[in-house]
């Protein structure tokens, strides 16, 4: 997250504007992309123009009914591997960070600020309820978010475009998302 925050500097630094910036992430790097926003919250920088998280990895502490749920029909991702990396992240860190921090959960963040967001998920897939936590939180904090669920689908099933129709049709949703917050407000 530090670095995503230094490389985002680094760009404001060198003139670019934030409204020129979009950040994207899947999985675990969807959940440092919603970490870094909230860093960026947390320092008073702007915000780049939106975020488009695909399947976020968002509560390291894995309390959501989605673990169980969908551990047999997430054919990606398992519990023990989320848990063993969870692990990993913490191993370094356990003297400082918890389960639950928002420094390393942004489930457990404020997204107060937040740019447009967009979050899509597989409904057979472990982080599910990681997604719709995000999507929940957002929106109380009165963030204008697009929800995209895929039915039946598994982890990152956007990945699989060449495959699944609904990956393909995922992604031009993404795609016209985008180009509706870029031609939205063009002045800025």
């Amino acid at each position: 997250m530090d670095d995503g925050v230094a490389m985002y500097r680094a760009l404001l630094h060198n003139n670019t504007s934030p409204s020129q910036l979009l950040f994207m992430g899947d999985s675990a790097g969807g959940g440092l992309a919603l970490l870094t926003i909230q860093a960026l919250l947390a320092r008073e920088l702007p915000v780049p123009r939106g975020i488009i998280v695909i399947s976020p990895w968002t509560d390291i502490s894995m309390s959501s009914e989605s673990y169980t749920r969908n551990e047999k029909s997430d054919i990606m991702l398992t519990a023990n591997s989320v848990k063993w990396a969870a692990s990993l992240l913490l191993n370094p860190n356990q003297s400082r960070l918890h389960l639950y921090d928002p420094l390393i959960s942004p489930l457990f963040g404020s997204f107060k600020g937040f740019p447009p967001t967009y979050v899509t998920v597989g409904t057979a897939e472990i982080l599910e309820d990681d997604a719709r936590g995000v999507v929940e939180n957002a929106q109380d904090a009165g963030v204008d978010v697009t929800f995209e669920e895929g039915l039946h689908l598994l982890h990152a099933y956007q990945l699989f475009f060449p495959y699944i129709p609904e990956a393909r049709n995922t992604l031009d949703n993404i795609n016209k998302w985008i180009q509706t917050i870029f031609t939205e407000n063009q002045t800025e």
